[in-house]
């Protein structure tokens, strides 16, 4: 059987040859794969500089640093500080109303929709209803300390739960500086982060809330803006409101 003969352009072969030679190949067969483009020279550390394992890594987070001790400076850092989770700019954030010192401290979720604008926390039919929440209390804005749990209001409406653990430790902090007497929570996320569970659905006192100065004793319920969507949801939030102000907190 005659093999078929293939004949190879002799200038062929020199011009690949050629070509290998000027991308720096040396060798046929290599192990190691090997920059044949261009070898780029490895700058040795500065003397004295910390290893790469030993360098924090750019996405770190940067410790908690200490919460201003005193109330006005605490709420200046509330108010524009970037490491408050879930703050969100510092001209959207809104600063707590009432006394401080006042019996009752009202810690609600976020800032409702329309806040920012109107510059204070319940504005709008919220506002109106908490109001009237209030009254029926004998209670109003300036016989209350109210502050929310995010300053200002994220962007998705809800607040991330990886945040909540951080957020309680500084509405913690919070009351320890206004010292209430009893707590009011309102919302799922606020529960969630001073009290570790959501209690907006139960009606019993002993819930306490340790923060820096002693034990206070709290009660979480839903948002008033649930109320305006679920009216139902009234009658548990009245029981609710009645043992506030009713001393079967304690």
């Amino acid at each position: 059987m005659n093999e078929v003969q293939t004949a190879v352009d002799p200038r062929l072969v020199a011009a690949a040859l050629q070509w290998w030679d000027d991308m720096g190949v040396d060798t046929l067969v290599e192990d190691a794969p090997q920059p044949w483009l261009g070898r780029v020279a490895v700058a040795s550390p500065p003397s004295g500089a910390a290893p790469m394992a030993a360098r924090a890594k750019p996405d770190e987070a940067p410790a908690p640093a200490a919460l201003p001790a005193t109330l006005d400076a605490f709420v200046e850092w509330l108010a524009t500080d970037a490491r408050v989770p879930e703050a969100g700019p510092p001209h959207l954030r809104l600063r707590p109303f009432g006394t401080p010192g006042a019996a009752i401290t009202i810690i609600t979720d976020m800032p409702e929709v329309g806040d920012a604008e109107s510059g204070a926390l319940f504005s709008g039919e919220v506002g109106r209803l908490f109001d009237r929440m209030l009254a029926a209390i004998g209670l109003d804005r300036d016989k209350v300390y109210c502050f929310a749990l995010t300053p200002g209001r994220p962007p998705s409406g809800q607040t991330a739960k990886e945040a909540l653990p951080r957020l309680g430790e500084i509405a913690k902090h919070h009351l320890g500086l206004v010292n209430p007497q009893a707590v009011w929570l309102l919302g799922q996320s606020t529960s969630r982060a001073l009290l570790g569970l959501d209690a907006t659905n139960t009606h019993k006192s002993g819930q306490k809330i340790n923060h820096i100065r002693s034990m206070v004793p709290a009660i979480a319920s839903s948002a008033p803006r649930l109320l305006l969507q679920n009216p139902q949801r009234k009658a548990a939030v009245w029981q609710d409101m009645q043992m506030l102000v009713g001393g079967q907190l304690a």
